[in-house]
């Protein structure tokens, strides 16, 4: 299989008709872009996150179907991947998410601030009160000047466009597997559980060190900031469920590009556990209102009342962009485009194709794959739609 699949890149692709789902579809494999760490604007790496949408596949459908003044959005915008590339490219970007975890990302992403706002906003938080409360629940994660540290600053930030990106910042080095983090050793994508953390560090015989945040807020600042931020003033954010976007005008969108979770391939809730604990954001209460289900059934009623919303809001004749991928579901293989395509005619659409583009599995599923039975995704499989019809 591995042959044939590089057999078909080497020859620059292959378009051919396929029965998916009991239709005929116009199905191009190949390579389309080229997905590697660190490519793309250098702000879309402030926070590195589970499953997050390659910065390359928006690009490539927004310069393909949208023109410059196009409004662009993404229902599933997670840390706003969508918007960021929409904005730099002259579009206006919207997006929507029901995690308060990517919007919180996003913000950071939306004006152009200066490092030396950073800087200065840095030397006004006062580090001088000692901070111990909780931290019994922490102290296999954090050296205790480094907890305290992060009280105090988690309390004094506010809500201006410096205090958002150093609140981004502050998300992505929460925890991590170098001294450019604050915690002890333990992964960066996602949040390992304290009994994980601590099984880690004592594996390797480590116990937390004392990491002054500061400087390594002002390091990493300087890293997402050597690309400037094109600002579009008409961008927009909401928290909100993609089966519910009321604010959006009917017949108001140019472009739909997005990626919505796999089933429950990623456990958004648990994954982010530090994250949401420096949000202030109790997790339990989240876990009922984000849906990561293993229920088919449940998993496709939820995409067809999104792509019934998507068809509300978008224009006659433009183009909606599902991007999904190859995953495992109860031992067997599942094609994520396949539960798609018969949800297209449902909902308004007309599907025009599918492309498939090839990729080496991600790090981090190869990293956790003895952990659970689901694989992560090694194609991106986009289902490209037209709206034919409103509802």
């Amino acid at each position: 299989m591995q042959n044939t699949i590089l057999d078909i890149i080497e020859r620059g692709g292959k378009s051919d008709y396929e029965t998916i789902a009991g239709k005929r579809i116009l199905v191009e494999r190949g390579q389309f872009w080229i997905q590697k760490q660190r490519q793309g604007h250098s702000m879309h790496y402030i926070v590195p996150y589970q499953a997050c949408f390659a910065p390359q596949i928006p690009k490539f459908f927004i310069e393909k179907y949208s023109r410059e003044g196009d409004t662009v959005l993404d229902p599933f915008c997670g840390r706003c991947t969508t918007v960021l590339e929409a904005n730099q490219l002259g579009r206006i970007g919207w997006g929507a998410d029901i995690s308060p975890l990517g919007l919180e990302i996003a913000k950071a992403k939306q004006k152009n601030v200066k490092l030396i706002e950073v800087i200065n906003r840095l030397k006004k938080i006062d580090f001088s009160k000692e901070r111990k409360e909780g931290f019994e629940d922490f102290n296999d994660i954090y050296h205790p000047k480094t907890y305290s540290q992060l009280l105090n600053i988690r309390d004094q930030l506010k809500n201006t466009h410096v205090d958002k990106l150093i609140r981004a910042i502050i998300l992505g080095r929460l925890h991590g597997h170098s001294d450019a983090f604050f915690s002890v050793w333990t992964f960066n994508v996602i949040s390992m559980s304290k009994e994980r953390i601590k099984n880690q560090a004592e594996k390797r015989g480590i116990k937390p060190e004392y990491r002054d945040i500061v400087p390594r807020i002002i390091k990493k600042a300087k890293e997402v900031m050597s690309d400037s931020i094109i600002e579009q003033p008409k961008s927009r954010l909401w928290r909100a469920d993609s089966r519910d976007i009321p604010f959006i005008n009917a017949n108001s969108i140019d472009l739909i590009v997005t990626s919505p979770p796999c089933l429950n391939v990623v456990n958004y809730i648990d994954d982010n556990w530090l994250r949401f604990w420096f949000l202030g954001f109790d997790k339990e209460r989240l876990r009922k209102k984000i849906v990561q289900t293993d229920d088919l059934n449940e998993y496709i009623n939820f995409i067809k009342d999104s792509m019934e919303e998507m068809n509300r809001v978008l224009k006659q004749d433009k183009y909606c962009i599902i991007e999904v991928g190859d995953i495992r579901h109860q031992s067997k293989k599942l094609y994520m485009d396949h539960l798609i395509v018969p949800l297209a005619e449902q909902t308004g659409f007309e599907v025009e194709k599918v492309m498939i583009n090839y990729m080496t599995a991600p790090k981090i599923s190869r990293a956790f794959k003895p952990r659970t039975k689901n694989a992560g995704t090694k194609t991106n499989r986009c289902v490209i739609m037209k709206k034919i019809e409103n509802l």
